[in-house]
């Protein structure tokens, strides 16, 4: 009976220890996506959410001819490249070779998904995001669609969810493409702080229930039981 009421004791701490994984790792995925999704929205004192693309790469040219002006921003939490299509007063702007070879950007160095498959199919503007700490989790593109007005333009959310505009018809938008290396490292972080959160809720509670001559398990009042007897509910013994 011993030895039975034993394998059935360590059965259940398994079994817990099994689920309280389970639900840190289920709270370090919603806490990863949370975390990155609040971060396309963070104040940054610029009308575009996210850090301004003050950081100049350099230029890429189209197989149509077109030439790109590539800028980068980023914060902690949130890094944007933006396509911008280099023109004056709508007709596009030409390069001497030489000038264009010593700014060049070699699409192929940036990350896959900093970059379009084909810069042909873009339109005007482009941003492509990564959010998410302390590792980049989520991604998604915002592309520049079609001018309806001088300050109304129709985008299009490429990997993401597309957001109502803000009132400056700016675009807005939720990543929903993981960068899984990323993801995964700051789901484990995520995880491994809910478990000390809940490891240190645990042991304050108990500490709290041995005060009150209750016992640390259940709650069960342990003042008419023999000193280090166990839990008649629970089973558990006092430290």
């Amino acid at each position: 009976m011993r030895g039975s009421s034993t394998s059935d004791g360590r059965g259940g701490c398994l079994v817990a220890r099994a689920r309280l994984l389970i639900a840190a790792a289920l709270a370090g995925v919603v806490t990863t996506v949370v975390v990155a999704w609040l971060a396309m929205f963070v104040p940054t004192g610029h009308a575009w959410n996210g850090p301004p693309t003050d950081q100049v790469l350099g230029a890429a040219k189209a197989s149509d001819g077109k030439f790109w002006q590539l800028s980068r921003g980023e914060n902690a939490w949130h890094a944007v490249v933006s396509y911008w299509h280099m023109q004056i007063s709508g007709m596009s702007m030409w390069m001497a070779d030489d000038d264009y070879q010593g700014i060049k950007v070699d699409l192929a160095q940036l990350p896959r998904r900093d970059r379009p498959e084909d810069l042909a199919d873009l339109h005007m503007h482009a941003w492509y995001h990564t959010t998410g700490w302390p590792f980049p989790a989520l991604s998604c593109a915002v592309h520049w669609q079609r001018q309806l007005a001088n300050s109304n333009i129709l985008y299009r959310v490429e990997g993401g969810v597309q957001l109502p505009r803000d009132a400056s018809f700016n675009p807005r938008a939720l990543p929903l493409t993981p960068v899984w290396w990323g993801f995964l490292a700051n789901v484990v972080v995520y995880a491994g702080v809910w478990l000390l959160l809940g490891r240190g809720m645990r042991l304050a509670r108990e500490r709290r229930r041995a005060r009150r001559r209750l016992c640390a398990g259940c709650g069960y009042p342990r003042a008419d039981l023999p000193k280090g007897s166990p839990c008649p509910e629970c089973g558990q013994r006092p430290n």
